[in-house]
């Protein structure tokens, strides 16, 4: 059998590996690093294989996102982006000129945008019905907030979903109206999939194959060669999805490692059971992952759920999205098909409320791993439960860089001091990982280092950071995005580091990453990704 064999020398690789922490060379066969050491070593051993001089740069272990939307980052770039919108007056320019260039209907009738932030307006006011229908009323216009747990939709599309002012709020969502009863246009968690549910998405495998590599294209362009995916709630079948994955596989295609993340109804998970599919079922390229649950919304969005009220809003504690009988359910039918369990749980309250359940559901079993995927709003007794239970945090160092600007306003000082607390977490023993939940934020993961670094925004503020006794080492950083989330994944034991049986997965980076100020993290530049040995990015200089 012929073997594909490449040798790295002279380089800075950061291996991860305890015992041996940088190296100048690696042996690379197939798809996995045969030998690492010094490069004279390497060379002595490298008969036949194909000599790659790294001139001295820094390599790290190939980047990995424990939890993003990678089909949704592709949709993303079909939709009116109003990330950067900084009032009402922003959207309707950005609206009008999407419509005026408008080449294909790719949501049918839909006009569909995404990203406006209200915290970033002079004024903070949502886009009701009544401005959306100045734009445009013959359409149904539908765009979702930054946090995607909120939308605001123009009469035209409160029509289409039959919301009237007779309407009742959906259990786990919330129709916002006036004092009269009527819709202002604004739909919160299950509610706005009232809306959500009747734009036209296409769910040919062909298309979605097309979104899935262009986005692809995108992480390699950063480093990531892991991508721990949440896809299945954007289409109507998760079937074509998972169709288009293993279409992308069985081409030689698919140049990213895929973990799915299944978002699916009790219905659709005995289906998956049915079919002997459960976490790690796959191959070391596309396999599946935990059961993806929603618990509660987002704090931007004020549905968070809470056990004391919001600051800015006294009367709201937010949303727990599903009843404790049927989480339990859930969560429960999916433990005992050997599917690991994630969920999304941005309060306080919702952390309590899961603990509580993954405590009954594993009794005294500790090696499941569950997950808890954000953990924004915390306190000490959560993370010592955290780490009691053996319970991993999906976090996104990046939303601090968003965040910061309005926690205080939406948990008071006190409770702020609690969140997004991550070196906290690590003091405490809760293993972490590192994500970026994109398209909310950019899947950059060195934006997500820089984050957790400095805990400052891209303009370098505040100075000293946001609370600066959560910020992490360096190393800690890397970490997260390494070790952490192929620890999350259960494949801690062939990805995530550098050494002798582990998969080939590494990027070589534009300047030293552990030389650098910290400031100049977020402006790192990857030159190359390869995946399996293979290079599959390579910088155009």
């Amino acid at each position: 059998m012929i073997t594909n064999k490449k040798a790295f020398i002279n380089g800075k690789i950061l291996t991860m590996d305890e015992k041996h922490p940088e190296v100048e060379a690696m042996l690379v066969e197939d798809d996995k690093v045969k030998k690492i050491g010094g490069s004279k070593e390497i060379l002595s051993i490298a008969e036949d294989a194909e000599i790659i001089d790294l001139m001295g740069k820094r390599i790290l272990p190939g980047m990995n996102d424990s939890h993003m939307h990678l089909l949704s980052y592709g949709l993303s770039i079909k939709k009116v982006d109003l990330r950067q919108c900084k009032s009402l007056q922003d959207i309707r320019e950005e609206i009008l000129g999407y419509l005026e260039t408008e080449e294909e209907k790719y949501f049918g009738d839909w006009i569909v945008g995404h990203g406006w932030n209200e915290e970033n307006f002079s004024l903070p006011e949502y886009p009701i019905a009544e401005f959306l229908d100045d734009i445009c009323k013959d359409r149904p216009i539908y765009i979702s907030r930054a946090c995607y747990h909120m939308a605001a939709v123009n009469h035209k599309a409160l029509q289409l979903a039959g919301i009237d002012n007779t309407t009742q709020s959906p259990e786990g969502g919330k129709i916002d109206k006036y004092e009269d009863g009527k819709p202002t246009g604004v739909l919160r968690e299950n509610a706005l999939l009232m809306a959500y549910n009747l734009i036209s998405i296409s769910d040919e495998v062909e298309v979605l194959k097309k979104l899935i590599s262009d986005s692809v294209e995108d992480g390699l362009r950063v480093g990531l060669t892991s991508i721990q995916s949440d896809d299945f709630g954007h289409v109507k079948d998760y079937n074509c999805v998972v169709e288009a994955y293993k279409s992308l596989e069985e081409e030689n295609a698919l140049n990213v490692r895929i973990n799915l993340q299944m978002l699916v109804n009790k219905s659709t998970l005995e289906k998956i059971i049915a079919s002997n599919i459960k976490t790690g079922t796959g191959s070391d390229l596309l396999k599946y992952g935990p059961l993806k649950v929603l618990a509660d919304g987002s704090l931007g969005g004020r549905t968070a759920a809470l056990q004391e009220a919001y600051e800015d809003d006294k009367e709201n504690n937010g949303i727990l999205i599903h009843s404790r009988s049927y989480l339990r359910d859930l969560l429960q039918t999916a433990a005992a098909a050997d599917i690991q369990l994630a969920v999304h749980a941005i309060g306080d309250r919702t952390m309590v409320e899961l603990l509580d359940l993954y405590e009954e559901i594993y009794l005294h079993d500790d090696t499941k791993r569950p997950r808890l995927i954000h953990c924004q709003i915390t306190n000490k007794e959560i993370l010592e439960k955290m780490a009691k239970l053996k319970v991993i945090a999906d976090i996104q160092p990046s939303f601090v860089m968003t965040d910061m600007k309005m926690v205080e306003n939406r948990v008071g000082k006190e409770r702020a001091k609690d969140s997004y607390i991550w070196k906290s977490m690590l003091n405490q023993g809760v293993m972490v990982a590192g994500s970026s939940d994109a398209p909310i934020e950019s899947f950059n993961p060195f934006w997500g280092i820089y984050a957790a670094v400095t805990r400052r925004n891209l303009d370098e503020k505040p100075e000293g950071g946001w609370y600066p006794e959560e910020c992490l080492a360096i190393m800690e950083a890397i970490r997260l995005y390494t070790v952490g989330s192929s620890y999350a994944t259960f494949e801690e034991e062939i990805k995530g580091k550098l050494k002798e049986g582990y998969l080939a997965d590494f990027i070589v980076l534009d300047k030293d990453i552990m030389e650098i100020n910290p400031l100049e993290i977020k402006d790192l530049e990857v030159e190359a990704t390869y995946v399996g040995g293979e290079c599959v990015y390579k910088i155009d200089r």
